[in-house]
């Protein structure tokens, strides 16, 4: 299982829409599945723990997501393979097109084994 997904709703995390946030037993899951799960009683929110059933309270004068900590694990773990992807929708895949054209490679190659005929170079 993926661990940048939620384990109740198994959609991605996000750093707007799913945060990834962490009951009081140290278990994570996003916000709308947290919110889902939470109960109003009197003037506390209590959530129990889908794999532990263990009872996170906070007070309802707090927002939910704004009284449970964001999992940073995850949280970095988005960013990193957001820059890693960042070069594909941002034209990195340029990088792997010649640089020169057919003709100018023409050039460069016979310019290149009259320097150094020793080498053999496969077009």
């Amino acid at each position: 299982m993926d661990t940048l997904e939620c384990i109740v709703c198994f959609d991605q995390y996000s750093r707007k829409d799913r945060v990834p946030r962490m009951l009081h037993c140290n278990h994570t899951f996003c916000t709308p599945c947290l919110q889902r799960l939470s109960k109003l009683e009197g003037r506390m929110y209590t959530v129990s723990c889908p794999l532990c059933r263990w009872i996170t309270c906070t007070r309802a004068s707090l927002t939910l997501p704004g009284s449970l900590w964001i999992n940073t694990e995850i949280w970095d773990q988005m960013v990193a393979e957001k820059k890693e992807g960042d070069h594909l929708k941002d034209g990195g895949d340029k990088l792997c097109k010649p640089a020169l054209s057919h003709s100018q490679r023409s050039a460069f190659t016979c310019a290149f084994l009259k320097l150094f005929p020793c080498v053999w170079m496969a077009s």
